[in-house]
């Protein structure tokens, strides 16, 4: 049964090369210009753009840039829905890069901060009554003027 979906994958996989293959020809040639208007001042410019094989090399150039930018754009979205997807874009952006080091540093650092806020809270509720105390302690020696 797996060798028969290995025949159609290389089937459907020589197919679709032959047809990239066939399609970039037809491009190549599609793009190559074949009726030139003629300038009636020619300049350096015109003399220039005036040859078939310049044009032609402009327009693939062209072409070719907009396939690699589409590539690319492609290539940048599907990589950062990868790294969100594995958690990693939290950490990574471009060449800016947090350290496993440094994230569990940041961790420890919270978690020390926490415990601090957690130990003053006490601290201050413990010295909020103390002072009650005192303050009842020094309302009853007025008292007793």
């Amino acid at each position: 049964m797996s060798s028969i979906f290995r025949a159609v994958g290389k089937i459907l996989g020589w197919a679709v090369f032959v047809v990239a293959v066939a399609g970039v020809a037809l491009l190549v040639k599609g793009l190559y210009p074949t009726d030139l208007p003629q300038s009636p001042n020619p300049d350096f410019v015109d003399n220039i753009f005036d040859h078939c094989g310049v044009l032609w090399a402009g327009r693939l150039l062209l072409v070719s840039a907009t396939g690699v930018l589409a590539f690319g754009g492609i290539f940048i979205v599907v990589s950062i829905a990868i790294r969100m997807r594995n958690g990693e874009w939290l950490r990574r952006a471009g060449p800016f890069e947090i350290s496993e080091g440094k994230l569990f540093q940041a961790q420890d650092e919270i978690d020390y901060w926490e415990q601090e806020a957690v130990t003053n809270e006490r601290e201050v509720a413990a010295l909020r009554k103390q002072l009650e105390q005192s303050r009842e302690v020094i309302a009853g020696l007025q008292d007793l003027d």
